[in-house]
Formats: C-alpha cells, sequence, structure tokens
C-alpha cells in the first residue's frame, strides 16, 4: 500500500466480518444476507471459498489494483483446478466482477456505517444521491442524482449504492449550510419511479452487526433474533457440517483427522444470543453477547450436532443453573421440554464464546455440578 494512501478501516472491517458461505448461483441469497455472508458464485468448496475471501480481504486491506488481485485469483485457480475448463477471458472477467463488487460493495457499507453514527446524523442529517458516469449509465440513477432526502428516509433502504453491477453511484451527507447552497430550503419529494431490481435492493452494510454491547438488552435480543432468522446462520452451519462429515467419512487416520479438521476452521464467529441481566451478572461478565466461531463450530461437530439450529437465544434464556468451572470457563444446564443440555462457555478478552452444546444425561448433568461452583440455581 502507498504510504500516503489510509486503510479504510469499516470497509476492512465489513469485509473481514463474513462468513463464507457457498453457493452455485449469485441469486441463492438475498441482499441483505450479503451484509454477513461472502459468495462466490459457484465456488462449492470450503477451502476454495477461503482462499478467495482472504485474497479480497488483502486485495481491500492493501489497496491493491486490479492486476494484482488478479494475480492472485489465477494463482488460487490453478491451486484448486476452478474454471479449468474455462478461457482465459471468462476468467478475467470473473476476477474483474469478484473485485469491482466486493470492493464497491464494501466501500459502500464502510460508508454507510460511518454516516450512520449517531453523532454524524445530528451534525449531516441529508443524504445527497450522487450519480457518476459510466459507459453505460442507468437512466434511473441519472434522474436520481441530485436527490436531496433525510437519512432516515425508507428509500436508502433499498435504493442506497451501489444499485446493480458495475454501479459507481454514491451517497454523500451533508449540513443545513450544504443543502441551502444547493438552492434547497428542505429535503426533495420523492419521484416516482419504476424499479423491479432482484438483487443490489438493499443498503450494503445496514444489516452488518453493530456493538451490541452499546445497546440495552431488548434491542441487543431483537437485532440478533432477525439476523439468525434470515437463513445465513443455518446454511452457515449446514456447510460447516457437510465439509466436516466428508472427512470424517474419507477414512483418514486418526491421528491427521485433527489436522484436516483444523485447515478448514476460520475465525468467522456469529452472535447468537443475548444474556439476560441476571446472567451477566451472576456471570460476572462485561459482554452481553454470546459468539459462535467457525473454528468452534468445526470441533462440535466432529463430535456432535446436537442443538446448532432453531432459536437459540431461547434456549439460552431457559439456563436453569450455571457453574464456573474457572476463571474464564463456565457451563450452563438448560432444560427445553424433555432435553437437557450443558453449554460450555469461555469468556476471552475478545468476548463471551459458546464452545460446546451437548444434549446431556442425568449422570453427566450431576458431574457437571460437581466439576466446578455453581453460581446460580439449584
Amino acid at each position: 500500500m502507498n504510504n500516503f494512501q489510509l486503510k479504510f478501516q469499516e470497509q476492512i472491517d465489513f469485509l473481514s466480518q463474513k462468513v463464507n458461505l457457498p453457493t452455485e448461483t449469485h441469486n441463492e441469497i438475498t441482499s441483505r444476507q450479503h451484509d454477513r455472508a461472502f459468495v462466490v458464485a459457484g465456488a462449492m468448496k470450503a477451502d476454495l471459498l477461503n482462499d478467495l475471501h482472504n485474497a479480497v480481504n488483502q486485495a481491500i486491506a492493501d489497496g491493491q489494483s486490479f492486476k494484482q488481485f488478479q494475480d492472485g485469483f489465477d494463482v488460487i485457480l490453478a491451486k484448486h483446478g476452478w474454471l479449468s475448463n474455462e478461457d482465459e477471458g471468462y476468467k478475467a472477467w470473473r476476477a474483474r466482477v469478484i473485485y469491482q463488487t466486493n470492493l464497491r460493495t464494501s466501500h459502500a457499507a464502510g460508508r454507510y456505517k460511518q454516516m450512520t453514527d449517531s453523532e454524524v446524523l445530528k451534525r449531516r442529517p441529508y443524504w445527497v444521491y450522487r450519480h457518476n458516469s459510466t459507459e453505460h449509465p442507468r437512466i434511473l440513477h441519472q434522474r436520481w442524482n441530485g436527490l436531496v432526502l433525510l437519512a432516515t428516509h425508507p428509500f436508502w433502504r433499498r435504493n442506497y449504492p451501489p444499485n446493480g453491477y458495475g454501479c459507481n453511484c454514491g451517497v454523500d451527507a451533508i449540513n443545513e449550510r450544504q443543502l441551502k447552497a444547493m438552492g434547497k430550503t428542505g429535503p426533495d419529494e420523492l419521484p416516482s419511479f419504476d424499479d423491479d431490481r432482484n438483487d443490489f435492493d438493499s443498503a450494503p452494510g445496514a444489516s452488518w452487526y453493530p456493538d451490541l454491547d452499546k445497546y440495552p438488552e431488548p434491542i441487543a435480543k431483537a437485532f440478533v433474533s432477525e439476523n439468525m432468522s434470515d437463513g445465513v446462520f443455518d446454511r452457515f452451519i449446514e456447510h460447516t457440517f457437510e465439509a466436516v462429515d466428508m472427512i470424517k467419512n474419507s477414512g483418514i487416520a486418526e491421528s491427521t483427522l485433527a489436522k484436516k479438521l483444523r485447515a478448514i476452521s476460520t475465525s468467522e464467529q456469529y452472535p447468537i444470543a443475548v444474556l439476560t441481566a441476571p446472567q451477566k451478572q451472576v456471570l460476572g461478565v462485561k459482554s452481553q453477547v454470546l459468539l459462535f466461531k467457525q473454528s468452534d463450530a468445526v470441533q462440535q461437530m466432529a463430535k456432535s450436532a446436537a442443538g446448532l439450529s432453531g432459536d437459540l437465544q431461547h434456549l439460552f434464556d431457559q439456563a436453569q443453573w450455571i457453574v464456573r468451572i474457572s476463571n474464564t470457563q463456565l457451563l450452563l444446564h438448560i432444560v427445553f421440554g424433555q432435553r437437557k443440555f450443558i453449554a460450555e462457555i469461555q469468556q476471552s478478552k475478545d468476548g463471551l464464546f459458546l464452545k460446546s452444546f451437548n444434549t446431556a444425561s442425568a449422570s453427566e448433568i450431576n458431574a457437571a455440578k460437581k466439576s466446578g461452583t455453581i453460581l446460580s440455581g439449584a
């Protein structure tokens, strides 16, 4: 990166927090789900997708040109044999689409996060749509050029750019003085328009997880619940399970199993539940957010696939007792209907993480209760 080129941290953070999600086609997930999922149409293998994600992350973080990204892209293709039946022109086109789409959407998401900061919204409550010329401009985008609306207007939920492949449009946040300098006394009336888009139909970054510890418990819970129900987490779990199952059933020696499992583990993580105020107090933790790492999902699935879908928030709300094993390790006993579970939680400087979640027999529950200090429950 050029020494005079500053990194756009919000853009980098947006890309790096995405979970890898294998897909066959570009339209398998919604625009909103793209905020949490890194996808490349046709990239179905976990190691291939992970390499592509890392390449995009590096390109954004290092400020790589398209040519630099393409060189790395070609190395990945050769390594995995992906697109081996396609000609060089098609490969170059795919590289450009992957590069430009991720570059533009991540930049837009970073800007969205900056402009929706509460202090920024107070100072700059208006947003202006900016159409930037392209070789083949969209007429609708040209009509929106210079359109001024309040930042809270519903228009932006669907039409915050980019609004399609190759769209170079942007948004500026302005204050009252800048509004008057444009010859306006207030926001514009929204013009009528026809728009039948099926993709690029939500603001990039609008569903990106905020710092949930800054929100009251009910709001944080509602946010996690909404994002847990959009399908990305379930597919993330499904594809992780398939990758683990393939390794376990490949007939490899037990001595190499752990190495193979580590190879498909990543640093991806998901907020899956929010602790109640009493739970947080009993645990003596600062964060109210319970996270689940992909690497822990791999280890969990190597042993058991219990309880890794559905309404996890509801399950954790049913905790009967909490046992502290050490300063960093906790056990929760959860009863749901006729089923009983033990959840292991680990506290670290990076947050609160679910390490395992398994069904438990009466003897296992009794053993767990005797393994540490009971903090709550009987």
